[in-house]
């Protein structure tokens, strides 16, 4: 910042920009560019007197409405868990205070809250690609949720009956001629996605029974005990 300049200068012109800037220019010849947000807080407008203290809280204030701005952006694509909007503002530069100003702004504001975004990850996982408790919980683990957090949104999840419904989802589209083709096919998809071991192999019997295949001799094909 050039040197500040002496108590009692005006600002002459405001002058709007894109994206809601603006340019304001001071009876000394200096110019800066604040956002509308910043300014209004500080009334400028031509004929406003500004001193140092003034462009310094300016400046502050401007480093807080990019802040919010870079937030909301992030948000606008998809929700973010708390400390995925703590790194990624730092990551920008923001000075660490500033970034805890915004979290708490964005907090209180409703736009982040990690037990609405581990629920959502929850139901959104399962919808479109069913997975175990345990992968869950490492996933949202992994994304900074609390473990206390991460234990509501996923403590009503069977995981015998979701490894069941995609069991089935497989076997729909099965074209396996025998239970042990099955059981690898399914089993491999089932494990990849954090079922247990005894998860996998009860959801892959009762979903082939349920497809009633029969054996090459034409007897019901019951899996191997």
């Amino acid at each position: 910042m050039d040197e500040p300049p002496s108590p009692g200068l005006k600002v002459i012109e405001v002058v709007p920009g894109k994206r809601r800037m603006r340019l304001v220019r001071l009876s000394d010849g200096r110019e800066f560019v604040f956002s509308e947000e910043a300014c209004a807080r500080h009334a400028i407008e031509p004929g406003t007197v500004v001193t140092a203290a003034t462009l310094a809280e300016l400046e502050d204030d401007e480093r807080r409405v990019q802040a919010h701005e870079a937030a909301l952006r992030m948000l606008s694509h998809r929700s973010r868990a708390e400390s995925e909007m703590r790194t990624r503002l730092r990551m920008r530069g923001i000075e660490p205070e500033i970034v805890e100003e915004e979290i708490q702004r964005l907090r209180a504001a409703g736009l982040i809250d990690d037990d609405r975004f581990a629920e959502s990850w929850v139901a959104d996982r399962q919808r479109m690609s069913p997975r175990g408790r345990r992968m869950l919980r490492y996933e949202l683990l992994g994304r900074g949720i609390s473990p206390e957090a991460v234990d509501r949104a996923t403590a009503s999840i069977d995981d015998l009956e979701v490894a069941l419904e995609a069991a089935r989802n497989r076997a729909r589209k099965s074209a396996d001629p025998d239970y042990e083709s099955f059981a690898t096919r399914v089993g491999g998809y089932l494990q990849r996605r954090g079922f247990s071991y005894d998860v996998v192999m009860e959801a892959i019997r009762t979903a082939w029974r349920e497809l009633g295949r029969a054996s090459p001799d034409g007897a019901f094909a019951e899996p191997a005990q």
